[in-house]
């Protein structure tokens, strides 16, 4: 049963958030991100897109790479420790899931994304990673638990009637992870009584399950700080840097993480159907490839998934594909939750075959060139899924159904639809 729904956030027409135009043109590394939050100076001022890039922001630049440079990574968390429960968490037959990805930047699109997930009126909601730049307390604080610390409006993460999750994402760990763990991690989890918050999510890996499906979520961030050559302008271009697993974040999970999958999920002995959740995914139409996590999960899991990820900034479906040595699945980036949606580019690597991809130009007044933001909710109905697609505004995109086979674990799907009349949401027949 539902909980008293929760009182509506902030006015999210109130054009008092960050801009996206501050989040355009910087590379995706560790070096870059601290740069950029040094230089605007978030969570402390207004930006201000002259004085940012002034020589004295120097000065400002030193001490916020000193605070997390140097330092370790926080310690990654496992469901050996006692008390902590195993990581698995039982939802009802009939629920409703929103999920949204690299949501976490402050912006007023972020603010949109959010209001529509609570008009939505999920059971739980999912964030798959990514808190900007660089996920330190400051910017968590402001980003995502909704309090003020600069003059912009704050923006809180919507949590579900019964809770809410979140993953960990390659920004998260520019600040070695401190900011997810100790300050996003305690407020995750199921609904606590008498608080807007959960009652603690232990690790950044967990399970969802009930007779007919399983939601795994994964920590691909973890190790995913190295330098990323593939995005770099004009490299960006090279399929072959793309796809290979040189020159880029390798993402790999975890060693405790795949034991727990091992030992306590044991998929190959449960037939129900599998969904994975993980801020990274192992292939793109666009943009680079992740393919070590696919390639370490295929000792584990030998049928076809659903995979939902984002860290790129767009809307994509897939057919099942699997990379070389890794699992098949039917791919879902859904990384275009409040970051700068990227448009334009036509998708160029053909290996795995696009079903949908949202190249409509969004309106804005700050003349950037960039796509529109959304989420997607997933209702559950027995082996029965229903999937629908919104953008910032709540309009419906595309919807999907699927059907699980306990006795096989066999996915039938997706039944794709495409619901708005828009030439440039692109979408053919699986």
């Amino acid at each position: 049963m539902r909980s008293k729904k929760r009182p509506a956030p902030e006015n999210p027409a109130s054009n008092s958030g960050k801009d996206l135009s501050n989040f355009i043109g910087y590379a995706h590394s560790k070096f870059t991100a601290h740069l950029q939050a040094a230089r605007t100076g978030y969570s402390t001022s207004t930006y201000d897109p002259i004085s940012a890039f002034l020589p004295g922001r120097l000065l400002k630049w030193i001490p916020q790479v000193a605070k997390y440079w140097f330092h370790k990574r926080h310690p990654f968390r496992d469901y050996t420790t006692k008390e902590k429960g195993n990581g698995i968490y039982a939802i009802a037959d009939r629920v409703k899931i929103s999920i949204a990805g690299d949501w976490g930047t402050g912006t007023d699109e972020a603010r949109l994304v959010a209001s529509a997930i609570n008009k939505a009126e999920p059971d739980f909601t999912i964030h798959l990673g990514d808190v900007y730049y660089v996920g330190d307390s400051n910017e968590v604080r402001e980003n995502f638990l909704g309090e003020k610390t600069s003059p912009y409006v704050p923006v809180k993460w919507p949590m579900g009637a019964n809770g809410g999750f979140a993953l960990n994402g390659n920004h998260e760990m520019y600040a070695e992870g401190n900011g997810y763990w100790r300050m996003i991690l305690p407020r995750m989890g199921l609904t606590k009584k008498d608080s807007e918050w959960g009652d603690g999510q232990w690790a950044s890996f967990f399970c969802l399950e009930n007779k007919h499906w399983r939601i795994i979520g994964l920590d691909t961030g973890y190790n995913s700080t190295r330098f990323d050559w593939g995005k770099l302008p004009y490299l960006n271009r090279i399929q072959w840097l793309r796809k290979t697993t040189s020159f880029k974040p390798t993402c790999e999970i975890p060693e405790p993480l795949l034991k727990w999958l091992e030992s306590t999920i044991k998929a190959e002995e449960d037939k129900r159907g599998l969904i994975l959740l993980s801020h990274h995914g192992p292939h793109s139409s666009f943009e680079d490839w992740y393919q070590i996590p696919s390639r370490q999960l295929a000792s584990l899991i030998h049928r076809p998934v659903l995979w939902y990820w984002g860290h790129e900034h767009r809307l994509a479906i897939y057919d099942k594909f699997s990379v070389t040595d890794g699992i098949e699945a039917y791919g879902r980036c859904i990384g275009h939750g409040g970051m700068p949606v990227e448009r334009g580019a036509m998708p160029d690597i053909k290996e795995c075959r696009w079903l949908a991809w949202d190249n409509r130009q969004y309106p804005n007044d700050e003349n950037v060139d960039v796509g529109y933001n959304g989420h997607a909710n997933l209702s559950f109905n027995g082996p029965a899924l229903h999937v629908a697609y919104y953008d910032l505004h709540q309009s419906l995109l595309l919807t999907e159904d699927w059907h699980v086979d306990i006795n096989s674990g066999e996915l039938q799907g997706p039944n794709l639809k495409k619901v708005l009349d828009d030439p440039s949401l692109r979408c053919r027949e699986a």
